[in-house]
């Protein structure tokens, strides 16, 4: 009987979800008060089925929320509404696999598996140049499993080189590019979140953000090409296709890109949607179309419909970080404390350039103890409006999503660190440390493009 209800959660979550798309049309703080308290049911189904490092972090985050709640002496009664904050991020995540699964019905995973097989060139030098600028390019819709991919075709090319080479080529070269495809993502949680708190036009943002990916790319190319310059493959593999057999698809999928960026823009700034909320309602009918243009539409619902159940059944993990970060974030917001942790900011005013230093430091240094960057952008959320009081919405919008992604490839307890480490059989901290510079220099370059921003906006 329980396996059957944790087997039909999605039903119960998809209720909530609805009812938090009723609240975007209908703002009445009963409705709001009533997904609170189912955010809270959420939470109670949600703690046992979550993952040790999850339940720790979330057990925190309700402690430390509890512990300001008190301080403010607030009624009880309000406490429901705090667990709603966050619902429109779970549905988000809940919606992520409909584009996932419209990728893997039009076969471009085949694709990527083109783009990346040898080009006649014996060096890994040139090889990491096209691996990391081939997940720069496909990673923005094929998401994680552009890295399982690429990681499994890699270790494959690689199998006569040297195991620690062939490690610390495809640990650098797929989480590097990874990591540079979410800067500009629409689709990705981390830039979302900064936009949702800021308030920042993503429109006015996504320059930016290229910019950022592409001074990445250039420096982290360069580096990996220098690197790995002096190690050869022993042999090549076949070709699978031309290149040029290709073109039509990569076509294809870089206009699907453009097309999903322009309906967002189109949502956000003449229907005047919130952003998080243009992308999620974006993301189904977008890829239902773009299934029937390709006239895949039944492999699309049949691989869709049963990879969104499952999916959205294991939401467990982000259900309890997202709407324990909510209960603290609102917490925080009126507790009497909220004035300690405004006091670092309030120290360096007058010093954008140092401020941008600390958050970019918080981000790295919270994440390496293990803290999700999602629960370090919530606690600067807490305090969005003294930083706002500091820097404009987009220079902020992109400090906070440019740094808090720069740390996803050196995330140690990171889903991405995680799987990788599978697949190569290698500690996570040893992924880390391969990946910790590329993390500093990307951050860097967030902080320097903000910082440039300050100057216009």
């Amino acid at each position: 009987m329980r396996n059957r209800f944790l087997q039909h959660l999605y039903i119960f979550y998809s209720l909530v979800f609805l009812l938090n798309v009723i609240h975007v049309f209908w703002p009445n703080p009963v409705l709001y008060t009533v997904i609170g308290v189912a955010g809270m049911v959420m939470m109670v189904i949600s703690v046992p089925r979550a993952d040790r490092v999850f339940k720790i972090l979330g057990g925190i985050l309700l402690a430390a929320g509890s512990f300001f709640f008190i301080s403010s002496g607030v009624s009880a009664g309000k406490i429901p509404a705090f667990f709603a904050g966050n619902v429109g991020l779970l549905f988000l995540l809940s919606m992520l696999p409909w584009m996932n699964s419209v990728v893997k019905a039009g076969r471009y995973n085949k694709l990527l598996h083109a783009l990346l097989q040898g080009n006649g060139n014996r060096s890994l030098g040139p090889l990491y140049v096209r691996s990391e600028a081939t997940m720069v390019s496909l990673a923005a819709f094929l998401n994680l499993s552009s890295a399982t991919i690429s990681q499994d075709l890699l270790i494959n090319q690689l199998k006569h080189v040297k195991t620690k080479v062939r490690n610390s080529f495809v640990a650098m070269t797929t989480l590097r590019g990874y990591s540079l495809a979410l800067l500009w993502s629409p689709l990705e949680i981390l830039l979302a979140t900064s936009i949702f708190i800021t308030g920042a036009n993503y429109l006015v943002v996504l320059p930016w953000m290229l910019l950022i990916a592409l001074l990445g790319i250039t420096i982290d190319a360069g580096i990996g090409k220098w690197l790995f310059s002096n190690y050869e493959l022993e042999e090549q593999t076949s070709v699978l296709k031309r290149l040029s057999d290709h073109k039509k698809k990569l076509g294809g999928f870089l206009l699907a890109l453009v097309l999903f960026l322009v309906v967002v823009v189109f949502l956000v700034n003449v229907i005047q949607f919130d952003f998080l909320f243009a992308v999620t309602i974006a993301i189904f009918p977008f890829a239902f179309l773009w299934a029937v243009l390709l006239k895949r539409k039944r492999s699309f619902l049949t691989i869709g419909w049963p990879t969104w159940k499952k999916q959205t059944n294991h939401l467990s993990n982000f259900i309890v970080l997202l709407l324990a970060l909510s209960f603290l974030t609102e917490s925080l917001n009126v507790s009497p404390y909220l004035e300690y942790l405004q006091n670092p900011i309030i120290a360096l005013e007058g010093h954008p350039l140092l401020i941008m230093l600390f958050i970019q430091a918080a981000f790295l240094v919270m994440t390496l103890l293990g803290v999700h960057p999602l629960a370090t952008m919530g606690i600067f959320g807490g305090i969005s409006e003294l930083l706002m009081g500091a820097l404009p919405p987009v220079t902020l919008t992109i400090l906070l999503a440019s740094t808090a992604i720069a740390t996803v490839p050196s995330a140690p307890y990171g889903l991405i660190v995680t799987l990788t480490s599978i697949s190569l059989r290698m500690n996570p901290y040893k992924i880390v440390m391969k990946n910790l510079p590329h993390s500093l220099v990307l951050g860097f370059l967030g902080v320097l493009v903000a910082w440039f921003t300050l100057q216009i906006y």
